[in-house]
């Protein structure tokens, strides 16, 4: 099955076969351009539509991908989410704008008491009919021509913390263990709940899932991630969040985290425990970006795990040669032409 934006989507499925396989010989490298000699449309931003009309945002989806071309393992799509805590509004929680801006709101606490909290995946609620209704109406223009990106199953303690205030559940953890251990396991019930759907509503059995940051897998794949871990430590870590991340990651058929600030960094040795995580996401936080993290790349890369990392083309080759890994994903967003993007492709040492 090919896409109309994608004319060679069997070939790239192939590639992302072997690079989960551990057997590409080549990274990753997401590659979109221009086409030339036409206008080019931007993507609609993140939580575009939100609060209008949903039909434009298509419009400007489909005139995106008209107007440029998906290189080598590069798949056209669209990441259906308006919110970064998307996965507590199937819980029953609620999102209030505090800043006024789309897809950066805080949810409001619901949860009082963790001993007799009900935590479960509700198919009747507001912020699931929300993205169900917005599934059905992009399946219904773009099917056939382009991806659905599912929303990010933010889950273990960072679901908790949206449903029980990040305060309360820091006091939590010291003094109800058995409480967080409680939700935490309906958590990770309804995590499995909901992925379930998502593999209907997505239709992933058709077309395979993509994730926010364009990774592909013929099975199911998203994106596992404990921000609040920056605040708890190794051993809290392994307690609260790692049994459940791994029960996560379990069941996807390719394995992403991200991780995000320096103060998640204490639990890189941890995280690399889970056998089925393939590909790390390192995020430094404001401030940090110009810091050299070079010491963070090889030790992900010595516990075996791949990583996603971009910057200008010209810095790949010394990258991908330095890189026992072959699950390497490079971003970028300075290859000007399908030209320079071979050449580059035409210096990487095959592995």
């Amino acid at each position: 099955m090919e896409l109309e934006f994608k004319k060679d989507f069997t070939e790239a499925q192939k590639v992302w076969d072997n690079f989960w396989a551990g057997k590409n010989m080549l990274p990753i490298i997401s590659a979109v351009l221009p086409k030339p000699g036409i206008e080019p449309v931007a993507k609609p931003p993140y939580a575009a539509g939100k609060n209008g009309e949903f039909n434009i945002v298509i419009d400007q989806l489909l005139r995106w991908a008209e107007t440029h071309d998906f290189l080598y393992s590069a798949i056209p799509f669209y990441y259906l989410e308006f919110t970064a805590n998307q996965f507590a509004t199937f819980l029953g929680a609620e999102e209030t704008d505090t800043d006024g801006e789309a897809g950066h709101g805080w949810m409001v606490p619901i949860i009082k008491n963790l001993d007799s909290a009900e935590i479960r995946f509700q198919t009747n609620s507001k912020g699931w009919q929300f993205i169900v209704e917005r599934a059905e109406l992009l399946k219904k223009r773009c099917a056939g021509k382009l991806l659905i990106a599912s929303p990010t199953l933010v889950a273990n303690l960072d679901a908790l913390a949206a449903l029980r205030g990040t305060q309360e559940l820091l006091m939590d953890l010291v003094d109800n263990p058995e409480g967080v251990h409680r939700c935490l396991k309906q958590i990770s019930v309804a995590h499995k709940q909901v992925l379930d759907e998502f593999s209907k509503v997505f239709e992933y059995n058709k077309y395979g899932s993509i994730n926010r940051h364009g990774m592909y897998s013929r099975g199911r794949i998203n994106v596992a991630q404990c921000d609040f871990s920056c605040m708890i430590s190794p051993d809290m870590f392994r307690e609260f969040a790692l049994p459940y991340i791994r029960e996560e990651i379990d069941r996807y058929d390719a394995g992403e985290y991200h991780l995000d600030g320096p103060g998640a960094v204490k639990h890189v040795a941890a995280i690399c425990e889970i056998e089925k995580l393939d590909i790390i996401q390192w995020v430094p936080g404001a401030g940090n970006e110009g810091k050299d993290w070079s010491a963070l790349y090889t030790d992900i890369d010595n516990r075996g795990k791949g990583m996603l990392r971009g910057g200008k083309l010209q810095n790949l080759p010394k990258v991908w040669n330095n890189t026992k890994s072959n699950k390497l994903f490079w971003t970028t967003s300075s290859a000007s032409s399908s030209s320079e993007f071979a050449d580059c492709m035409a210096t990487l040492k095959k592995k």
